[in-house]
Formats: structure tokens, C-alpha cells, sequence
């Protein structure tokens, strides 16, 4: 049974009205009875319901947000399990109603933010990802339906439904992949675990099209928007943007994850760096922030394996063998006595064949370097200071209205990037001040779950 308008969850959680729909549930807007306060109420789809899986999916969302305590991300207060009218057991979250509008609904609105709402944006949400991350979580599925703005600037960081604890047992098919294809970070679409840095990219992404006003990949369906955040380079930002603003989101869009920001705190202190008018920090040059999240996901290499590219198999050291029996090393030769002439000879001779065994390492070393380049072309980053025309300012919304946690957008199903599922539409309602009705993005997201 679906829920409805005036179904009371346990006794206490009264649903008035429906905010979204979303992949594995809804979200109402409640009333908690026990309180008296308004409340987001997350009931998960009937079909779901009878889904070991999901349910445990859904339990692990109350446990994971329930470990984190920031103004920044969206508050969980109950969860619970129950039968509505008898008609069937249902899971439900219980959440924080946050009064604001989500990004994706503003940048339809709006087309693009301002530099300065953007910055400051994606500096709140990085701050709010660094909780996560420390606590060794890793969200999976930043994009602009999960931002929420309130009237006041403050972001809210929503729907940790797909999010993953790095050293927890997996709750998804082995090889199953989860995420949104539009903001996927490339080893996240190959099938490989998240980390911290997945979340950079995914934010890089909301970034790139804050500013912009449109994504750098798009495509037919959700398969080929994954591929091209594996194999494809982003276009170049509007030239009228600074260039260290472009720096910033080049450096977070780069395939290879162990050379983006490591965290979302190191990825928030380039945002101010840049907000403070100096150039974004390497991110080899930043210090390490909170938990180390291991970065067991593919190199710029594996990446290309995943398009039929050939990779260079990593050389190991010879393992010394034991200076035992037939292995035992020879005696050292004993040393003898030698002329001033015959020394002079041998350092020439060592200089010489020093300098052959440095010359032939170089040559080696730029052969495997211009492969390497032809392979597999490096990101550019712009290094000159020049006069930019200044960025006409977008008004951030004066009014939002209430929204909760949905996305807009289609939803797949992919197993390694190979088979699609039917779409299923994921539709935004509108805010308390306008007629009750249904609001559908027409640019939809296609979410790999």
C-alpha cells in the first residue's frame, strides 16, 4: 500500500502532503504528534518494502546521517518500521524539514549562480562532505538535488541513501553501480569503490555546472554519460570566468581521483583560497584533513582499460634470494694495489659507464613518458593572471519554498555500466505557496543504482 494524506506511521507521524518521489521512496511532509513540530518523513516504496536489501539500504541511510551532527547536512530524529491500515509493512526516516528549495530547481530557475553564491556554495557543501568523511563515509551521490538552499545561504546537504562506510560490508551486488550518471566520478562509474575524492568529483561536477549553467557531459541515456566521465575531457569553462576559478574545477574534474582534493574540507579551503582571490593549492601541497580515506579506485590507466585500452602492468622489485647453498653470493674479490695511472683509469672508466647507465634511464624514461602523453592527454590547467570581464551576478531565490529530498530526474539500473533498466520518473512537487500540482525537470538526471 502506497502511503497517503492523513496515514499515521506508529501512531505518532502524521503525512500531509507530498514533497517528492524519488528512487526508493517518498518524501511527505509530517506531523509529529509526540512534539507537535513539522518533520520530513521518508517512506520507502511499497515495492521495496519486501526487499531484504532495500530495507537494509534504508536502515543503514538512518544509521549513517544519524552518526553525523552539522549545520550543513539535513538532521535524521527517528526511524521506524510498521504496517499502515494493515495493508502491508512499510520502512519510514524520519528527518529534519528543511525550508529551502534544492540547487537543481534553483539553476532551472536561474540558469547559473553568481560566482560569489557558487563559491560560497560549494565551500558550505565541502565543510558538510568533511563531517562524512571523517566519519569514514563516503556519500555517493552529490549533485545539485541533493543541495538544498535555504533563504538565508545556508546549504543543507541531504539524502544519504546510497552512502557507504568505507569499512562496511557491502549491501549492493558485487559490481553493481550507484550513483547519478551526470555527476558519476569516473571510478565510481567503472564499478570500482567510492572515496572521499568520488565526492570531490561529484561536487567538481555541481560546480562546473553552477557556474556554467550546463553539465560537461550529457548525452542519450546513462550509459553514455558514464563513458564520457571516463574517457572524455571536460569543455573549457566561459572564458569570462577568472582563471583560478577555472584552475579549481579543472584540478577537481581530473580522472585520476588520487590527484583531486582528498576530502571535502581540503576541496572546501581551495574554494576559499579562490574566494580570497589566490590560486587553488595543488593537491599534492594540501595537508591531510580528518580520516585517511584509502584511494582503492582505477588510475588514469585503468580508466582507459574500461574503453578497450591497453594498461602497463605496475614493475616490482626482484625479491633478494637468500644467501644460502647454491645461492650463497661469491667471496669478494680481495683488493689489490694499483698505480696512480691505473686509478685514473678505472674513475674514468666509472664516470663513463655511470654516465651511459643515466643516459639510457632518461632515454627509457622520456620513451615512456611521450607514450604515455600520446595515451592519455593531461587536463589543462590555466597558469596566467589575466583581466577577466566580471561576472554578471544570477539573485539567488528570494523566496524558496519547501523541499525535501528528491532529485528530478530519471532513474537506471546499471551492472557495471551493461544493462539498463526502465526509467522510473522521479517528480519534484512544488513549494506551500503554489496550487498543488507537479513540477518535472526537463533535463532528467539518470541515476546508476
Amino acid at each position: 500500500m502506497s502511503p497517503r494524506v492523513g496515514v499515521t506511521l506508529s501512531g505518532r507521524y502524521r503525512l500531509q502532503r507530498l514533497i517528492a518521489t524519488g528512487g526508493m521512496g517518498q518524501v511527505w511532509e509530517g506531523i509529529d504528534s509526540r512534539l507537535g513540530r513539522r518533520v520530513a518523513v521518508k517512506v520507502l516504496k511499497a515495492e521495496y518494502s519486501e526487499d531484504a536489501e532495500f530495507v537494509e539500504r534504508f536502515r543503514a541511510e538512518a544509521r549513517t546521517v544519524a552518526m553525523l551532527n552539522h549545520p550543513g547536512i539535513a538532521s535524521v530524529y527517528d526511524y521506524g518500521e510498521t504496517d499502515m491500515d494493515g495493508e502491508g509493512r512499510t520502512a519510514y526516516l524520519v528527518m529534519e524539514l528543511v525550508n529551502g528549495e534544492p540547487l537543481n530547481s534553483v539553476l532551472k530557475r536561474t540558469g547559473r549562480l553568481s560566482l560569489r553564491h557558487a563559491l560560497d556554495m560549494l565551500e558550505q557543501t565541502g565543510r558538510a562532505l568533511q563531517v562524512a568523511h571523517t566519519a569514514g563515509l563516503v556519500h555517493r551521490d552529490v549533485k545539485p538535488g541533493n543541495i538544498l538552499i535555504t533563504p538565508t545561504g545556508q546549504v543543507k546537504l541531504t539524502d544519504f541513501g546510497i552512502a557507504k562506510a568505507v569499512d562496511a560490508a557491502p549491501v549492493t551486488q558485487t559490481g553493481m553501480v550507484m550513483g547519478t550518471a551526470q555527476y558519476i566520478a569516473p571510478e565510481q562509474a567503472l564499478g570500482h569503490d567510492a572515496t572521499a575524492a568520488s565526492d570531490v568529483y561529484s561536487l567538481g561536477v555541481v560546480g562546473y555546472e553552477s557556474v556554467s549553467g550546463k553539465r560537461p557531459f550529457t548525452g542519450d541515456g546513462a550509459l553514455t554519460v558514464a563513458m564520457k566521465h571516463i574517457k572524455e575531457t571536460p569543455p573549457p569553462l566561459p572564458a569570462d570566468l577568472p582563471p583560478n576559478v577555472r584552475e579549481l574545477i579543472e584540478i577537481t574534474l581530473v580522472k585520476n581521483p588520487g590527484m583531486r582534493y582528498r576530502s571535502g574540507g581540503l576541496f572546501a579551503d581551495a574554494v576559499a583560497a579562490v574566494r580570497s582571490g589566490r590560486r587553488p593549492p595543488r593537491p599534492n601541497q594540501a595537508p591531510t584533513l580528518g580520516r585517511a580515506t584509502p584511494a582503492a579506485v582505477p588510475s588514469a590507466a585503468q580508466a582507459r582499460a574500461a574503453a578497450d585500452l591497453s594498461t602497463r602492468s605496475p614493475v616490482t622489485a626482484a625479491r633478494p634470494r637468500p644467501a644460502t647453498g647454491s645461492h650463497r653470493p661469491p667471496p669478494a674479490p680481495s683488493r689489490g694495489t694499483f698505480s696512480s695511472g691505473q686509478r685514473a683509469l678505472l674513475w674514468a672508466a666509472g664516470v663513463l659507464g655511470a654516465l651511459a647507465i643515466v643516459i639510457a634511464i632518461l632515454i627509457v624514461l622520456n620513451a615512456q613518458d611521450r607514450k604515455d602523453q600520446e595515451q592519455t592527454p593531461p587536463p589543462t590547467i590555466t597558469d596566467t593572471i589575466t583581466e577577466t570581464t566580471p561576472f554578471s551576478p544570477t539573485a539567488m531565490p528570494e523566496r524558496p519554498g519547501q523541499a525535501g529530498v528528491g532529485d528530478g530526474g530519471a532513474e537506471f539500473g546499471v551492472t557495471r555500466l551493461n544493462a539498463i533498466a526502465s526509467p522510473a520518473t522521479v517528480q519534484v512537487m512544488p513549494p506551500l505557496s503554489e496550487p498543488q500540482g507537479t513540477r518535472s525537470s526537463s533535463t532528467p538526471e539518470q541515476t546508476l543504482q
